[in-house]
């Protein structure tokens, strides 16, 4: 029996040479892995309870189907929306383009409105006026 405890002492030995790089019993290091191993029991007590992959994929279909709650069209439902919104001519009091450009004209065109001269008669007024000699000036 006291053979084979040392026997492992012997493997403890090795092991810690390997791990450490020196061959006396390092506690320090012993002290680590126990620490880093009870902080790993503690992580892994404190986590969530895991699912299995079936288990997964109901809730995921649970979570990814939500059709029925969201309020919203279909394609087609969109569709005949937007072609009801297009068509507003129906509704909106609006010219064509051809009585937009009939009125646009009608209101540019005000000549018989305006009490003014053509640039022909403009030039005759102005000829004649500068005919005209001033006798004051003269005398």
């Amino acid at each position: 029996m006291a053979q084979s405890e040392a026997h492992v002492m012997d493997v403890i030995q090795i092991h810690d040479e390997t791990l450490f790089g020196n061959s006396r019993y390092n506690k320090v290091g012993l002290v680590e892995q126990v620490q880093n191993f009870n902080s790993q029991v503690i992580i892994l007590q404190n986590a969530r309870e895991s699912y299995n992959q079936e288990q997964l994929d109901e809730m995921l279909l649970l979570k990814a189907d939500k059709s029925e709650l969201i309020d919203s069209y279909s394609k087609t439902e969109d569709d005949a929306l937007l072609l009801l919104k297009a068509n507003v001519v129906d509704i909106v009091d609006s010219y064509s383009k051809t009585e937009d450009d009939a009125l646009l004209l009608l209101k540019a065109d005000k000549s018989e409105l305006i009490d003014s001269y053509s640039k022909t008669e403009d030039d005759a007024l102005l000829l004649l006026k500068a005919n005209v000699v001033d006798l004051s000036a003269l005398s």
